[in-house]
């Protein structure tokens, strides 16, 4: 632990520890468990190394009362509890256990029970568990540590949980979990009883540590209605406390609700014995039937086959990007000035990833300009053969023609247009490079990647440019994911400042594409519903447009209603809509439209800073087994280009991030992710949480006194140990239970 925490070695740890031990109390052993060995870890990190902020994710289907007591009234350390309650008639059996149990004193609000009052539950519901409640807080915590107590008995076949968590959920749990921290996460081992779930579920945990991408999950459907009660009860109790639990409306008694807004009203209901066992000792399950041990292996059978399947086709774990210098030559020389996308955009940040290291570690691949009829996968015949054939001087009268004033408007362009000699070759080379990048992720040869392209592409529409844009880069590449390389399912995210309303229009009625689009949309002198007058024009870019006929649901648009929104906001909008959102659509590839012109002190005047780059590119990582894709779109400033290159270089490649700060959401970019969702909520299961909330109907509790934390620390076992060597020798215990 101490070696993690000074980077002595990689960030990641997993510990077997045996027996486990988050049911044991300062004074007392109990449910197999002698030390709490992470309370025991969690106080050496705080007495002995200073540590101000600790997370302790507790996964294991039982609660882990002996942690939850022992920092009960310590805002040092924050508990999260996510375990099978069934309104108490659970072991430990426990009224703490439940979701009003949230801390005392100045601890107030750092304990947190999500309580699962149902058996059979699964990855859908463990992930909105996830980004509803834990990564929201966890953000805002901003820990200097993650430990986590994985027990693996939610996995499918265990049959003390009796849940149907696939072992490969734990993989992206524990990837969530590495976003936190500059990634410093600890993972102790505590229950799990079924050996193949077990060894399956620790196997995808490690690989995740040691870097490897999470195995891919099905798509996941809408949560449990019980699992989605427990969230919005826990939300209840826990928004006075936290910032980012602020999406649901408080429900006014003297107001009658809005048209299609539900109430939700808390109730802490407790069916547990009046007397629990003695010590709360601990009570067997009942076992899995003969039939149903069969059903279990042959299904965990067939999972690990197809995890086999996927861990050969990663035999790298690779980054490569694409780079050419004949990019340069568009918009190049002494007639083409005061324009935002120059040649040095390229150079700054080749430069600086050759100068820092990163490229060195990664492959650059072979770039060549765009075959014949690549183009035409997104435009139109007649645009598509300028694009592809065009000479220098032809494609430079093609483009002063069109943007003449005394052109014909029905065939003018936008004057913001600009060619010369190297344009037509450049931007050849730009879909044929990032075209490389994808080919050769698809391929596994490599992870990820990154094209460095330019002329940009997100504006070109099918029959013209737009925007600096001339042949829309991840639209072609999108277009022959689907139509030639064979994938079903392809996700597309900008987060560019401008709305890439060119990747909107040609994948508007597209299932097999979803576009999620976060962007700036008003300047603040037109409407919301007109679409504001931030560049593009139009009401295309509103949280309205959602796609048409089969399209419907696959285009998501989060206009920011104003300027300088920042890290927080952009993170809030991943954890409460686009990835629950991604993993319910299942992508088998992700491209990035990646616009670096949000960051602060860019031209777009927002304020993102490298961190919410790095940030946001690690939790898409997280989709699509890895193979994800980004293609540079805007950003102009020259040190905004190389730290935020580099920062999502380095999320790529797995390295760590060196600084983070507490992270939650604006008052009014609450209200903008509040619009989007209310717009999307009919079209994806996962989003199932703006309701109107009442208050509880019993306050938060505290644990009787003879449990409290201030006895804990009379006892001395979990205390304020003065050296390293003061923790307790099992002979000091009192083994009860």
């Amino acid at each position: 632990m101490r070696c993690v925490m000074e980077d002595e070695v990689r960030r990641q740890l997993f510990k077997f520890y045996s027996p486990p031990g988050h049911h044991a109390s300062p004074a007392e052993s109990n449910g197999f468990c002698i030390f709490n060995n992470v309370a025991v870890a969690a106080k050496y990190l705080m007495d002995m190394k200073n540590a101000e902020r600790i997370l302790i994710v507790d996964w294991d289907v039982h609660h882990g009362q002996g942690t939850q007591r022992t920092f009960y009234d310590d805002k040092r350390v924050l508990y999260f509890s996510i375990h099978r309650y069934e309104q108490g008639d659970f072991w430990p059996n426990l009224p703490e256990s439940n979701f009003n149990y949230i801390g005392e004193g100045s601890g107030k609000g750092y304990n947190i029970n999500v309580p699962l009052n149902k058996t059979g539950l699964g990855d859908a519901d463990y992930l909105a568990i996830l980004y509803q409640v834990l990564l929201p807080v966890a953000y805002e915590f901003n820990p200097e540590m993650v430990i986590v107590s994985a027990g693996y008995d939610a996995a499918i076949g265990c049959p003390e949980g009796r849940m149907n968590v696939s072992p490969a959920f734990y993989g992206h749990f524990t990837h969530a979990l590495m976003n936190l921290a500059g990634g410093k996460i600890a993972v102790i081992l505590e229950g799990g009883y079924c050996a193949d779930s077990l060894s399956e579920g620790v196997a995808c945990t490690l690989e995740v540590l040691l870097g490897r991408p999470p195995i891919p999950l099905p798509a996941l459907g809408r949560p449990d209605q019980s699992v989605v009660d427990s969230i919005l009860n826990v939300i209840s109790v826990l928004r006075d406390h936290w910032k980012g639990l602020v999406f649901q409306d408080r429900f006014d008694v003297g107001v009658p609700p809005s048209k299609g807004m539900k109430v939700h009203k808390p109730e802490v209901v407790f069916n547990g014995p009046t007397e629990p066992c003695a010590n709360e000792a601990y009570c067997a399950s009942v076992l899995y039937s003969a039939s149903e041990r069969v059903d279990i292996r042959h299904r965990l059978a067939a999972l690990k086959s197809s995890y086999d399947v996927f861990r050969k086709s990663k035999s790298s774990l690779r980054t490569c990007y694409g780079y050419d210098i004949g990019m340069l030559d568009h918009a190049s020389g002494p007639l083409v000035t005061d324009v935002w996308d120059t040649p040095q955009r390229l150079e700054w940040i080749y430069d600086h990833l050759k100068h820092c290291g990163i490229l060195h570690a990664c492959h650059a691949v072979d770039v060549l300009p765009a075959g014949k009829g690549k183009m035409a996968l997104f435009h139109d015949s007649t645009y598509a053969e300028v694009l592809e054939t065009a000479s220098d001087e032809a494609f430079i009268q093609t483009v002063k023609f069109h943007t003449d004033p005394a052109t014909d408007i029905s065939l003018r362009w936008a004057a913001d247009l600009f060619a010369s000699k190297g344009s037509a070759d450049a931007i050849r080379l730009a879909v044929g490079c990032l075209q490389s990048v994808v080919d050769e992720v698809l391929g596994g040869k490599s992870l990820n990647g990154f094209a460095i392209v330019r002329p940009p592409g997100h504006h070109a529409h099918s029959n013209h440019p737009a925007g600096f844009c001339f042949a829309n880069n991840v639209g072609i590449a999108a277009k022959t994911l689907i139509e030639q390389r064979g994938l079903k399912r392809v996700l597309i995210v900008d987060y560019d400042v401008h709305h890439g309303d060119g990747v909107q229009e040609a994948f508007y009625d597209d299932p097999r594409v979803l576009y999620i689009s976060i962007h700036r949309g008003l300047n603040g002198t037109k409407s919301k519903e007109n679409g504001g007058d931030f560049y593009p024009l139009g009401p295309g870019k509103g949280a309205k447009n959602v796609g048409t006929r089969a399209g419907v649901g696959f285009n998501i648009n989060l206009p920011w209603t104003e300027k300088e929104k920042a890290d927080g906001d952009y993170i809030s909008a991943f954890l409460q809509l686009v990835m629950p959102v991604a993993y319910e659509f299942a992508p088998e590839m992700t491209l990035v439209c990646c616009g670096f012109d949000a960051a602060a002190g860019d031209k777009g005047q927002m304020s993102v800073s490298p961190a919410g780059f790095y940030l946001m590119t690690r939790m898409l990582k997280s989709l699509a087994g890895g193979r994800l894709v980004l293609a540079l779109e805007g950003g102009y400033k020259q040190e905004v280009l190389e730290q935020s290159s580099e920062a999502v270089m380095r999320a790529l490649m797995d390295l760590p991030l060196v600084k983070q700060e507490s992270l939650h959401p604006s008052e009014k970019a609450v209200r903008d992710i509040k619009s989007a969702l209310d717009i999307q909520t009919p079209y994806w299961t996962c989003l199932q949480y703006r309701v109107l909330l009442e208050e509880p109907s019993v306050n938060p509790q505290a644990p009787p006194p003879n449990q409290s934390q201030a006895q804990a620390s009379e006892q001395g076992v979990v205390g304020n140990p003065p050296s390293e060597e003061s923790i307790p020798s099992l002979s000091e215990l009192t083994i009860t239970g």
